[in-house]
């Protein structure tokens, strides 16, 4: 399987008689010595990116790809003392605080299979002042938001000295976690990654001495966020409901289908690419709505009692079929809650049928060969879904078909997207 990443090839000499610039000193009066560096920057990542995902086909958006400077004094390697802190640069990328890849400026989707299965691929240089006797870390974190007229992104904060690796995080905006309190969370795309050795994929920070003149390595950057994607046909047109505390059954047909997590964090730690702590935790979160209605195109057919809807050829879905996605915050199992259905278990997620009135919850089990198959984490870099589109594969889950107490494990073959991928079945 190809590994979906953002590829960032680093090769650096250090040279004494360069400067960062042609009026600048070749050393600073702290030590610093002005290095340059020329890297490839190449992104190879997973299905796409910006506001919705609309296939597993690998291909991203990047256009805000940006390059943080962390460093670690030499005689605290390790040590119980040993920390990576920001250290903010020298020059133009002083106000901004990090260096900027230009060339990621993607409006659109780049997918690989349109360019001969090559990754996008662009040679980026800079000099940044770096200090003898310290250990270098570059940390890379690639959005896809710079074009967007709203942001659900913070921009971090790092501060000089003070702001650990791997303390930095990144999080939902606050008029963002508050508009999700009230309707749907949005999350956007977020890739991250920090220096690694090319075999061994281990940490490989860059020490830097008066003797250094020349070294290489490979900085991987993957998605730091999961996706989610519900692809869904012959939705039941009726559904008994199944509310805890429902003191009798209520057959009803819905005007909306949700797609729910029950619990969800808000922010990330971008190294580490897991919540925080002390994040803030969203419950019973709301990431996607099937509007049932005729104002979306759909009817209700008395004979089969389905929804039936014109097939969408732009968008490629089926007759009788409709999708909606999007990406989350990593969060731990032990946050989930339980579910809003009679059986009252935990669950991660779960489908919910409304017509305003009445409510259906149906349970939403991982097809894993072990483990509880409701309860689950959501963890970064994994694709959350039910039912198959891409290039080659175009397969809604059957509503219909598996609307039953206990379903049966829906096993499908796609091209490979997002590092690890998780099959969706309904309860």
């Amino acid at each position: 399987m190809m590994r979906k990443s953002i590829n960032i090839i680093l090769a650096a000499s250090l040279l004494m008689s360069c400067s960062a610039s042609n009026d600048a000193p070749d050393t600073l009066a702290d030590g610093s010595h002005a290095v340059k560096l020329d890297m490839t920057v190449g992104v190879s990542a997973g299905v796409v990116g910006s506001r919705e995902l609309d296939t597993w086909d690998g291909a991203q958006q990047v256009n805000d790809m940006r390059i943080y400077v962390f460093r670690c004094p030499e005689d605290k390697k390790g040590t119980s003392d040993e920390a990576y802190t920001y250290c903010t640069p020298i020059g133009e990328a002083a106000n901004k605080g990090y260096y900027s890849v230009d060339a990621f400026k993607n409006t659109k989707p780049y997918y690989s299979a349109e360019h001969q299965n090559m990754p996008e691929q662009h040679s980026y240089t800079f000099e940044p002042y770096l200090k003898n006797g310290y250990y270098y870390q570059f940390l890379a974190i690639g959005r896809d938001d710079k074009y967007a007229t709203k942001k659900v992104l913070t921009e971090p904060k790092f501060t000089e000295n003070v702001t650990k690796l791997e303390d930095a995080r990144i999080a939902l905006t606050e008029e963002e976690k508050n508009s999700a309190k009230l309707g749907i969370l949005n999350t956007t795309e977020l890739f991250s990654g920090i220096l690694q050795d090319e075999n061994t994929r281990e940490e490989a920070p860059v020490l830097v001495t008066e003797e250094t003149k020349y070294f290489h390595r490979t900085l991987t950057a993957s998605r730091n966020v999961a996706g989610l994607m519900i692809y869904v046909e012959n939705i039941p047109a009726q559904v008994e409901s199944n509310a805890a505390g429902d003191v009798s059954t209520v057959t009803f047909t819905p005007t909306s289908l949700s797609v729910v997590a029950t619990g969800i964090t808000t922010e990330t730690l971008i190294r580490q690419k897991q919540a925080p702590a002390d994040a803030e935790l969203l419950t019973y979160q709301t990431l996607g709505t099937i509007d049932l209605t005729p104002s979306n195109g759909w009817t209700v057919d008395a004979t089969e009692n389905i929804f039936k809807r014109a097939e969408d050829s732009q968008k490629g879905w089926k007759a009788n079929s409709y999708m909606i996605s999007n990406f989350m915050m990593p969060t731990p199992e032990e946050k989930m809650q339980k579910s809003k259905n009679s059986a009252e278990n935990e669950t991660t997620f779960y489908l919910h049928y409304t017509d305003g009135m009445h409510h259906r919850y149906d349970n939403i089990r991982l097809s894993a060969a072990t483990g509880d198959k409701f309860k689950f984490p959501i963890e970064a870099n994994h694709l959350y879904c039910l039912g198959a589109k891409s290039k080659t594969v175009n397969q809604p889950y059957d509503l219909k078909e598996y609307y039953e107490p206990v379903m049966t494990d829906v096993k499908i073959e796609i091209e490979p997207a997002f590092e690890k991928k998780h099959v969706f079945e309904t309860e």
